[in-house]
């Protein structure tokens, strides 16, 4: 979470409907497609963030730390959850805020708004960036183009989560199979 953001919910918080919850590991927090009526604040711990596509298997998109918020992207536009949020490991603390309170507070400081905004339009441009080059990817690996795989996996290892690590590593594995055929 940015600074400002932590330091606008913290300024708020008295004034919020909030508990502090010590879920433990693979206990979901939020399920998706379900009332966003709360939003989370990783006090300590990890969470597993994964969405499912109809008929499909759930997909880990991300994962999230201590002082990183989640839940946050239902306060503007859909008020469903988008992704299943499931504890990772132990010990876990979360702060609950209820998210119409949370609203309440975004009405009257514009500057809780627009720091709400900046990170969802973050997590959104840090997806784009993603989505990107693995379908950069999948295109060279159709290819056969290795140069250009090479370059797309070598970025996706350089990113933080390690899940985009592993799906570099997939697709090497795809172009040496497909290469050995």
């Amino acid at each position: 979470m940015h600074e400002r953001l932590r330091m606008l919910v913290e300024t708020h918080l008295p004034s919020l409907h909030h508990t502090s919850f010590q879920p433990k590991a693979g206990e979901v927090v939020i399920r998706q497609n379900t009332p966003a009526e709360q939003v989370l604040i990783v006090q300590e711990g990890e969470l597993r963030v994964e969405h499912t596509e109809p008929g499909g298997t759930p997909q880990l998109i991300a994962t999230v730390g201590p002082n990183e918020i989640v839940g946050e992207m239902s306060l503007i536009g859909s008020q469903c959850h988008s992704a299943t949020v499931t504890v990772n490991r132990d010990p876990t603390v979360l702060l609950v805020i209820q998210s119409n309170d949370l609203l309440q507070a975004a009405i009257y400081d514009s500057d809780l708004v627009v720091e709400l905004l900046a990170l969802s339009s973050h997590r959104c441009q840090q997806t784009n960036r993603r989505l990107a080059l693995i379908l950069e990817a999948v295109t060279a690996l159709s290819k056969e183009d290795s140069p250009t795989l090479e370059r797309c996996c070598e970025r996706l290892d350089r990113e933080v989560d390690q899940l985009l690590s592993t799906t570099a590593h997939q697709l090497r594995q795809l172009l040496l199979k497909t290469l050995r055929d």
